[in-house]
């Protein structure tokens, strides 16, 4: 696996799968870097990988750097830590460069840390992310959990997973008899 910082490449031999990896904090950045290395282990080790931080999209020149790289790779990857919305910046930086993206094809890829609070329903980051890949026309890739099977809110996974719940207020309903109605 070929590990670039946002420079071009200087190879002009084009690796099989090239990736750009948008990370949030350290812990993040890992756990990309893990993603990467079992992809690059699928591809026979023809993996590029250009690594950009959510801090470094606020600098005008880092953001244009980045945004060349996100028009031609195969995978954007979001790798974010903490729990809450997308920074502004990086939505704005974001939209900018799938706009200009075109006909490319590729994906979106998702890695979040999985908290308590958030176990049963996506992170706020992450339907945002399958949003913007359905408008985008990109395959959307997220890493689910291997122990909870959490619904994207709105989806027909979510409506269905809500109908299945009995909560007390469905159960009293369910358990209370009408009363008789007086005959006539």
């Amino acid at each position: 696996m070929r590990t670039l910082s946002p420079q071009p490449a200087d190879s002009g031999a084009r690796p099989r799968e090239r990736v750009l990896v948008l990370h949030e904090d350290t812990a993040a950045r890992e756990h990309a870097a893990h993603f990467c290395s079992r992809l690059s282990e699928r591809c026979g080790g023809e993996v590029e990988v250009i690594w950009t931080s959510f801090r470094s999209l606020a600098n005008d020149a880092k953001a244009r750097d980045a945004m060349q790289h996100a028009v031609e790779v195969d995978f954007i990857v979001f790798a974010a830590s903490g729990p809450g919305e997308m920074p502004e910046h990086v939505k704005r930086w974001t939209e900018s460069a799938l706009s200009i993206r075109s006909e490319h094809e590729g994906a979106i890829v998702g890695l979040f840390e999985h908290h308590a609070d958030c176990a049963r329903m996506a992170p706020d980051k992450e339907v945002y992310l399958r949003n913007l890949a359905h408008r985008a026309g990109l395959d959307y890739l997220s890493q689910p959990s291997p122990t909870t099977r959490r619904a994207i809110p709105d989806s027909l996974d979510s409506y269905s997973e809500r109908a299945l719940q009995v909560t007390s207020v469905l159960d009293e309903i369910l358990q209370t008899r009408p009363a008789p109605v007086p005959p006539l």
